[in-house]
């Protein structure tokens, strides 16, 4: 708690009472941002808070953002942090605490999907059942989502198909990860994105499941000579806000933000889409790498077969899982929005 509490101090919130040009209240705030050495965060949630937001505000709403990865705090307890109110707004990547609030993979179900379009299709399908939901289990409000690109495999020896994966350690962050796994036969470890490529090279993991750029980005290929560029979920997360706080912003602002959080998601989807095939290009050097020295890890081919297992894993492990987890009332609006829209039942 001592590390929490360091972490979030200072971050209280401030208000003035002067007026801007657009008629605003003067509001002053903190945002926990995603992971600070990736794109979703430098690129897009940065300079959205620190002048998209300002200058659309005629200068009245001033965000200061810091990620997480600066706070001290690991991830997985952004979200409750938020729900708490020890945090006022933040970027919580879902999976990572989908342990917790199972619902939180409900769109991002290891397996599932294999496109970023597809990916966004179910966000926009689900938005209202998971908004209700963090408004009246958890406090939250729910303002807007946001993803990574394709979460693909990085392995230190060599796999030759998705079945390899078997009597392997992999790094696997959040629950539907671990499941489609163990299903496999690997054993899933849920290990901090910032401590995975020195676990690699120590030999505390063998493989590991994370974006195909961030982990270029991070330099996991020091580490991981091979890489399997199938989807196996996206690293999907979410713009929060605690609600009993967000109840205390001018509806002016309020709408301000909703609107422009509204941007930036789109803005961060589409980014999502093109740096799945930039980040196998970067780590394996089959293709022009616009981030800088192509690495020069092995490309694994993805064969018909590692697809119907993936599929598999899915349906005989995944959404079993995700369903035991979530509970009934869950498992019912699953199914009257993801799962019909992919024609799948989950549960019995």
């Amino acid at each position: 708690m001592k590390t929490i509490a360091m972490a979030v101090a200072g971050l209280a919130l401030g208000f003035a009472g002067a007026a801007s040009a657009q008629n605003l209240p003067a509001t002053k705030f903190n945002v926990v941002g995603s992971i600070g050495n990736l794109s979703m965060y430098t690129q897009k949630e940065q300079p959205f808070w620190t002048d998209h937001i300002k200058k659309v505000s005629g200068g009245a709403i001033d965000a200061q953002v810091k990620p997480f990865t600066e706070l001290g705090l690991k991830g997985p307890e952004v979200f409750r942090l938020v729900s708490q109110g020890t945090l006022q707004m933040a970027t919580s990547v879902l999976n990572y605490s989908s342990g917790e609030v199972p619902i939180h993979e409900a769109t991002d179900l290891a397996g599932m999907v294999g496109t970023v379009e597809e990916l966004e299709k179910l966000v926009n399908i689900f938005r209202p059942t998971l908004a209700k939901e963090f408004e009246v289990k958890h406090g939250a409000k729910l303002l807007g989502h946001g993803s990574y690109q394709a979460q693909v495999i990085y392995c230190r020896d060599e796999i030759k198909a998705l079945a390899d994966l078997k009597g392997k350690k992999v790094r696997a962050s959040g629950a539907a990860q671990q499941a489609f796994v163990a299903h496999i036969g690997g054993s899933p470890l849920n290990i901090a994105f910032a401590e995975v490529q020195p676990a690699l090279q120590k030999g505390v993991v063998d493989c590991a499941i994370t974006g195909a750029l961030s982990g270029y980005r991070s330099k996991w290929y020091e580490a991981a000579n091979y890489l399997m560029p199938m989807p196996v979920s996206f690293g999907l997360a979410a713009t929060i806000a605690n609600l009993k706080w967000w109840n205390t912003l001018d509806p002016k602002v309020q709408a301000l933000l909703e609107k422009e959080i509204m941007v930036l998601e789109k803005d961060i989807f589409a980014q999502a889409k093109g740096e799945t095939a930039i980040g196998v290009a970067c780590n394996t050097g089959t293709g022009p790498c616009p981030e800088g020295q192509p690495a020069k890890m092995k490309l694994v081919p993805i064969s018909a077969a590692d697809q119907a297992l993936r599929k598999q894993a899915f349906e005989k492990a995944v959404l079993p899982s995700f369903a035991q987890r979530c509970g009934k009332d869950c498992v019912d609006a699953w199914n009257a929005t993801v799962g019909k829209e992919l024609g799948i039942k989950a549960g019995s």
